[in-house]
């Protein structure tokens, strides 16, 4: 049997993350829905009943994960929350599990993370599901068992009593603590212990139940007549649970009592626990006997709503308006109005109000119902904004049944179609063949995509198109997917949006990249020439001469090789780092000291930090770095690598750059030195950036330069003290 829906709720300030993700788990699984906030803020306010599961990254502008949990649990309980951020560490996972968190998952860098958080999502929507299954189930029984009309005595596997229910107590005169640890013999007279004797006999050897009638005797000593229900409970196993029986006094005086008994008892346990509000009114208007859930709702106790006029709760009555309305009722007859209740605390609460007449005792008497309407006017305006969003936004959207019927269309596809909606709506898609707006081939694409989703083969589908419509639209992209109704029934979506603009760029970027590329080519052929020959230089020099420099020689050599690569490899791949494997800190940092000419600067190397990078081209961070301290900061200079929080620092004890200056450094060209060329640190930035690292330049301690890097995530308060 498939998984009922599960919709998720995910809250990320990174509105293409979120894109992503929805993608992703609603790939994973076919019966997610996922719904996407990109504040906290947004997020508490699409917040509901219908939310199975929230996702939440930490770090976000209003209020952070935790937080947000916080705020969440204060209404939600127990509802499923799983921390998905990039921001990883033990005691954030520590914060997180005393708060409460269900769950807590890092991102990581491909899509097999989407599968471990729809799996994750899955579990906990299940586990709590279950939870919520078992918990009602054990109440249901618990207030069966309690309010029961039958007595209700429990045994163990020895038939021992060890729990009997308020009716039973009332039958039999004991309390259940004074019949715990005895046996039925305490309350069967010794005429009936044979009879009594059998079933308990057969209840221990067999599973089911048993029935008879047998003389008990009452702890006042009162001999009267039970009709008993006898069954045994087993688990999966066969393993004895409990051991039930339910009684009833069927002595023709104990009947008539019990029934009456059990008749008020009913009655005021629902007066007393029903979820909706009630009232007893008399025809003055005073408020005679209201419930737990009316004072509960309105703020008052029960003593200051019996001194109260019905006006006085309902704002949306005056006391003519309600002498009007109850002279026109006949006894039996009911009204219906909806009304604002005044809480205690002055606020407003809106309700639907029943009013019946009825006649207690000789007087008359008004019961009033009435129920909160506040979800229900919330759920009528989240709907006016969702249709709102649906009839403004830039995208068509359409809703086709299985059969590719069109049931729904919104504004835009009417605009972009110049069809009318009633040329659309009760159509099949297939009319788009009549009307010329589609080739035969792309007709047959999405009739066969719509086919395929409904019968549920696919859950997502992607058609471009190149319709023929008088809005002037090249390119047209289709995205069906799959989308169920309350009632079970299976629909599909459809998204389709403008791409001409996006399919020109994509075709304009290509051709660059080409271009690139045979740049970077034709470059590496010049430069490799030189590196070559210098090499060749190099193993004669060694032949001739023994000397440290020329290691130096080798290694500079070796350096361009790796860079003319690496260039290559970044035009044909593009700017964004994939390759990347843990690389030391250290070790990196002393192999650049080693490579370019530090002269007589010192390194202060203050970390053994391991970094997931690119490892050539985190060498050339570092290189461009150190060239720069020393260009700018003297040959003496010192330089310090030492660990943020989430990152590292490189210091120096130069002049260091005045504030108004700092931002300018990134930029191509600019630099302060008279033989630098301006391109060491753009170089650095651009590196970081396709790391998605973080950087920031501000002063050292002792007055010179200091450049943070951050590993993929803002500034702490902890790391701007440093």
């Amino acid at each position: 049997m498939p998984s009922a829906p599960i919709r998720v709720l995910h809250v990320d300030d990174d509105p293409e993350l979120l894109d992503l993700a929805a993608t992703f788990l609603e790939r994973e699984n076919a019966g997610f829905t996922v719904d996407t906030a990109t504040s906290t803020a947004e997020g508490l306010e699409r917040l509901g009943a219908d939310v199975d599961c929230i996702v939440s990254d930490y770090d976000m502008p209003d209020l952070n994960g935790i937080e947000f949990l916080e705020a969440v649990r204060s209404d939600y309980p127990d509802l499923p929350f799983i921390l998905f951020t990039g921001k990883g560490s033990e005691e954030i996972a520590s914060e997180a599990i005393s708060a409460g968190v269900t769950d807590y998952l890092q991102k990581g860098t491909s899509g097999e993370q989407y599968t471990v958080l729809a799996n994750r999502i899955g579990n906990a929507v299940d586990q709590f599901r279950s939870q919520t299954k078992l918990e009602a189930s054990q109440q249901r029984l618990e207030l069966f068992v309690e309010q029961s009309p039958l007595g209700v005595l429990e045994y163990d596997q020895d038939f021992e009593i060890v729990g009997l229910n308020p009716a039973g107590e009332e039958i039999l005169g004991y309390t259940e603590d004074e019949l715990k640890g005895e046996t039925w013999e305490k309350i069967v007279t010794t005429s009936s212990h044979q009879n009594v004797d059998e079933v308990t006999s057969a209840l221990a050897e067999a599973e089911g139940g048993y029935h008879s009638i047998d003389r008990n005797v009452r702890k006042d000593g009162e001999i009267i007549t039970c009709e008993w229900h006898n069954r045994i409970i087993t688990d999966e196993s066969g393993d004895v649970v409990a051991i039930f029986s339910q009684f009833q006094d069927i002595t023709d005086r104990k009947e008539r009592q019990e029934q009456l008994q059990r008749t008020t008892a009913r009655l005021r346990a629902l007066f007393d626990n029903s979820p909706v509000m009630i009232n007893i009114h008399d025809d003055a208007g005073n408020i005679i006997e209201p419930n737990p859930r009316l004072c509960e709702k309105t703020g008052y106790d029960k003593s200051e709503l019996t001194e109260m006029k019905v006006w006085e709760l309902d704002q949306g009555i005056d006391p003519e308006a309600a002498n009007s309305l109850w002279e026109g009722m006949e006894v039996g007859t009911q009204r219906e109005f909806e009304g604002a209740y005044e809480r205690k605390d002055g606020s407003t609460l809106p309700v639907r109000v029943h009013v019946s007449r009825i006649a207690f005792e000789g007087k008359d008497r008004f019961v009033v119902i009435s129920r909160d309407l506040t979800d229900e006017r919330d759920r009528q305006r989240e709907l006016e904004r969702y249709e709102a969003m649906v009839e403004n936004t830039e995208d068509g959207i359409y809703l086709f049944d299985e059969s590719g019927n069109v049931r729904f269309v919104n504004e835009r596809v009417v605009d972009v179609s110049g069809i009318p909606f009633d040329g659309w709506v009760g159509e099949h898609v297939s009319v788009q063949r009549d009307l010329g707006t589609l080739t035969e081939s792309e007709l047959e694409d999405v009739e066969s995509a719509i086919e395929a989703i409904a019968s549920g083969d696919q859950a997502d589908v992607r058609i471009e198109l190149h319709p023929n419509v008088p809005y002037g639209i090249d390119t047209l992209e289709l995205r069906l997917t799959p989308f169920r109704t309350d009632d079970g029934e299976t629909h599909v979506i459809g998204f389709s949006r403008d791409v001409t603009e996006r399919k020109e760029y994509e075709a304009k970027l290509e051709e660059k990249n080409s271009r690139l590329e045979q740049f970077a080519s034709n470059a590496s052929h010049d430069l490799r020439n030189p590196l070559h020959v210098a090499s060749g230089q190099l193993e004669l020099a060694r032949s001739e001469c023994d000397s440290e420099h020329l290691d130096a020689v080798g290694d500079a050599i070796e350096r361009g090789e790796e860079l003319i690569d690496d260039l290559l490899r970044r035009a044909r791949e593009g700017g964004e780092v994939t390759d990347r494997e843990a690389v030391r800190l250290d070790d990196i940092v002393e192999t650049c000291w080693r490579t370019i000419d530090t002269r007589d600067a010192t390194l202060d190397l203050a970390t053994d930090r391991t970094v997931q990078a690119n490892e050539s081209r985190f060498q050339q961070f570092f290189e461009n770095l150190i060239r720069n301290a020393i260009e700018h900061g003297g040959e003496d200079v010192t330089i310090t690598v030492g660990e943020l929080e989430n990152g590292f620092y490189v210091a120096d004890d130069g002049p260091g750059i005045p504030e108004p200056e700092r931002e300018d450094v990134f930029d191509r060209g600019y630099s302060t030195a008279e033989d630098s060329t301006g391109f060491g640190l753009p170089i650095v930035r651009q590196i970081a950036q396709s790391h998605g690292w973080e950087m920031r330049l501000t002063e050292s301690g002792s007055g010179g330069t200091r450049i943070e890097t951050r590993l993929g995530a803002r500034p702490s308060q902890s790391d701007e003290s440093q």
